[in-house]
């Protein structure tokens, strides 16, 4: 099974870790996988560099465009050189309102010759279907557990409860509602002004090493001098992220909106629990069995755009869903353990690819599902028994 995937290829980028992702986890499944890479930043996996020295042959059985929607398209000639054609993309707001005019000019044309488009989240469909008249359905794009297994040693017995947030801290991830939250639980209850802990790692500017010293502190028995809040600006390599993720117990993601959140991803499958926006990719994943949804408000992303909505995650519920967490650790401590079972085997890329293929069966016209489930089944038969 030939299939011709376009994107960017990063490990600095969402878009870019996705394509990695999904082109291991292809390559994986059986499907003889050729790169058209939209940008591309080194290092790559070796796995991944090997494919791009393949010669872009047609035709294909499967072309995937995994790219953001301003550069979401199928071409006259890529539509004339493969069998299937499948768009998949994400969008964090509620329309496209805030999409540049040129690029929402060209959207109905760079979509007509998709067999089928595919969004993140329930979001996308909306934002989609006044471009484009063919099945579109969602189906959440995928991350890499193997980097993040279980950690047995997380020390829920420590004094200290600590909640971070990490990613690039930008406008729309909302740090600063984390930290009015954090602000506001402090002032309520001594113990946690005096326990509780919050770490920003961030690599976006905005946040700065200043705001420290507001949480500055000394015990009033002890005279002990502690910091309650920190900021880290850095990139780290994934051993560092593993070691922060190890000493934390809850992650924040007050976030405005979200194709699917990988950090979030990420820390559940290693034991523990987050907090976040009950709000476009986030409820992908969510569940109160292993989670904690997060209130919020629809509300314009800025005043140009008063009609294209993002969340607001509620100050005061984030505040008391920080303060119960804090006072319930055993309960904590379940959820991130309920949340290492499900979340790898639900979210990993292979599950993702999977999924998709059975969505494609149900949502392509009769002739071409069938074919391409006819592929996908002999490539994925062929792979499991060269792994025998």
């Amino acid at each position: 099974m030939k299939v011709l995937l376009r994107t960017p290829l990063s490990r600095y980028s969402g878009y870019g870790n996705d394509g990695i992702g999904l082109a291991e986890a292809l390559t994986r499944w059986g499907c003889d996988v050729y790169l058209q890479p939209t940008h591309l930043d080194a290092p790559l996996p070796q796995q991944v560099a090997n494919l791009l020295t393949k010669e872009l042959k047609a035709p294909f059985d499967l072309y995937l465009n995994h790219i953001d929607p301003m550069q979401l398209a199928c071409s006259d000639e890529v539509a004339r050189n493969v069998d299937v054609s499948v768009g998949w993309t994400m969008w964090e707001y509620s329309n496209f309102g805030n999409m540049a005019p040129k690029d929402r000019r060209t959207l109905r044309k760079r979509l007509k010759n998709f067999d089928a488009v595919v969004g993140y989240s329930d979001v996308d469909p909306g934002c989609l279907r006044p471009y484009y008249k063919g099945p579109i359905f969602v189906q959440q794009g995928g991350f890499d557990p193997a980097n993040w297994p279980f950690m047995f040693d997380r020390d829920w017995d420590c004094p200290e409860f600590r909640m971070a947030m990490i990613g690039v801290l930008n406008e729309r991830k909302d740090p600063w509602r984390a930290i009015e939250a954090f602000k506001l639980a402090r002032a309520e209850d001594p113990e946690f002004w005096r326990w509780a802990r919050l770490s920003l790692k961030t690599t976006a500017p905005g946040l700065h090493h200043k705001i420290e010293d507001l949480y500055r502190d000394n015990d009033p028995v002890t005279g002990e001098e502690f910091t309650s809040l920190r900021v880290f600006y850095d990139i780290w390599p994934t051993e560092v992220v593993q070691e922060f993720y190890k000493v934390q117990h809850l992650l924040l993601a007050p976030s405005r909106g979200e194709g699917k959140n990988v950090p979030a991803l990420e820390f559940m499958s290693t034991g523990g629990t987050v907090v976040a926006t009950n709000w476009a990719g986030h409820t992908q994943w969510m569940s109160g069995l292993y989670a904690y949804p997060l209130d919020y408000t629809l509300e314009p992303m800025d005043e140009a755009h008063p009609t294209t909505l993002n969340a607001r995650a509620s100050v005061k519920h984030l505040s008391e869903r920080m303060l119960y967490a804090f006072h319930h650790r055993s309960e904590v401590r379940a959820k991130g353990e309920m949340a290492a079972q499900v979340i790898p085997k639900a979210h990993s890329w292979d599950s993702v690819v999977e999924k998709l293929f059975l969505r494609l069966k149900c949502e392509l016209p009769k002739e071409k599902a069938e074919r391409l489930w006819a592929l996908a089944q002999m490539a994925r038969r062929d792979s499991q028994n060269e792994d025998r």
